[in-house]
């Protein structure tokens, strides 16, 4: 297998319009295609802002894109994020439209990927920990044998996704890249997004300096549980600060505290408060 991850030769697949941008933006510009799984949401206001981007072309790489329209099973957190449990189709929830989407997209994207080397998705635990994200990262796995391509995966993940991080690290190579960011290109696809009102991430959110993508083992058995007590290639990972979804007490607690800091403080000390916040974290945090 080529350890060199030839962009030119490879289809970035992501879950929603948005998750391009916030997980991959370092690659966007180099790599052959760009497929979105979902569209359809029961967020109406995001669907028309979805519907209204598309349409248009309005993103700078939208001739890039392919949009198997599939509607979303509104799942988010539906899971037990705590205790999670691998499946096949992704993560354990009691959806039976989480099940079928399973079927859906690995039919769609049979039909798409013949031609690329590599494929660049969501990791095992979803970044933040998103069940769609886990669903699409199964269903581009499940394909690779049959269709020869490597699979790489962001290096993104959040406090909540540690234990499921856990369950699926050993699925991770040690063949791994770096890219940078570009940060201007990210407000100017991001501020596409929020004037169309189908931003679903946090309006301050910035983005890292650089990103990660690893590569996924290809002959291995991705339902193992092969638990791992600290996540090894976390030194090299993005975390992922969440405000508005929180996994324990402590966080909850936190959360609560950056929002209320959020509403009492200007933008530029709200943003100072975050800053020291975010340097204080990769210094303590024994993850990162």
């Amino acid at each position: 297998m080529n350890n060199k991850l030839e962009l030119d030769k490879s289809v970035l697949i992501v879950a929603h319009p948005d998750d391009e941008i916030l997980w991959f933006s370092s690659i966007l510009n180099d790599v052959k295609k760009i497929i979105f799984i979902f569209k359809g949401t029961e967020n109406k206001t995001v669907e028309k802002g979805r519907n209204k981007i598309l349409d248009t072309k309005a993103l700078p790489y939208a001739n890039k894109i392919i949009n198997l329209n599939i509607a979303e099973s509104n799942i988010l957190d539906f899971a037990n994020w705590k205790m999670p449990k691998q499946t096949f189709y992704g993560i354990q929830t009691k959806s039976q439209k989480y099940i079928e989407n399973f079927y859906f997209i690995k039919n769609k994207l049979e039909n798409q990927l013949s031609e690329f080397e590599h494929v660049i998705t969501h990791n095992p635990w979803g970044e933040y920990g998103h069940e769609d994200h886990v669903q699409v990262f199964r269903a581009v796995t499940s394909l690779m044998q049959d269709l020869n391509y490597s699979v790489w995966v962001s290096k993104y993940f959040s406090e909540k996704t540690i234990p499921l991080i856990h369950q699926t690290q050993n699925y991770i190579d040690h063949v791994s890249i770096d890219k940078f960011v570009d940060k201007n290109f990210c407000n100017q696809v991001s501020s596409i997004y929020k004037s169309c009102n189908a931003w679903t991430w946090a309006d301050y959110y910035h983005w890292p300096k650089k990103e990660g993508f690893s590569r996924i083992k290809k002959n291995i058995s991705l339902l193992e549980s092969k638990k791992i007590k600290t996540p090894l290639v976390c030194s090299e990972m993005n975390f992922i600060i969440m405000f508005d979804r929180q996994f324990t007490h402590l966080s909850k607690f936190r959360s609560q505290l950056i929002l209320s800091c959020q509403k009492i403080f200007p933008k530029f000390v709200f943003n100072l408060i975050i800053n020291i916040y975010k340097n204080f974290k990769k210094k303590n945090d024994k993850f990162l």
